[in-house]
């Protein structure tokens, strides 16, 4: 009998830019901001053409932990073949590491790292 052996290939193509997230919204802190943001993600989602790393940096690290609404869609993102970088640093300042759900758990060398690579840094 045989079987055809599948490898894990991405879904999208993934582009070398960063999107760098260090807010919980995009442009001001109002609940059209909130929904900016959660709408942008879950077009990111669905999107032919993704970044190679999102990072979490600083309260954006919420995104990723226990309890976020957005954790299915950070997964779906993942899947795509997306690395999702979070701040050790503002997990610990935040007493927050052991709630991390997705992502790696990055120090600021990874961070930095994925952020030269890049050929483009998007910020939020």
């Amino acid at each position: 009998m045989y079987f055809e052996k599948r490898v894990w290939m991405p879904s999208a193509n993934v582009a070398n830019y960063v999107m760098l997230f260090t807010r919980l919204y995009i442009g001001e802190r109002t609940p059209l901001g909130r929904r900016s943001l959660r709408n942008l993600l879950v077009t990111l989602a669905e999107s032919e053409i993704v970044p190679r790393v999102l990072v979490f940096w600083n309260n954006a690290v919420k995104i990723c932990l226990e309890g976020s609404p957005l954790l299915a869609t950070l997964a779906k993102i993942e899947r795509t073949g997306v690395k999702i970088l979070v701040s050790g640093f503002a997990l610990e300042r935040l007493q927050a590491k052991s709630k991390l759900r997705i992502g790696k758990l990055a120090n600021n060398f990874d961070l930095l790292e994925a952020i030269h690579k890049a050929t483009k840094v998007v910020s939020f």
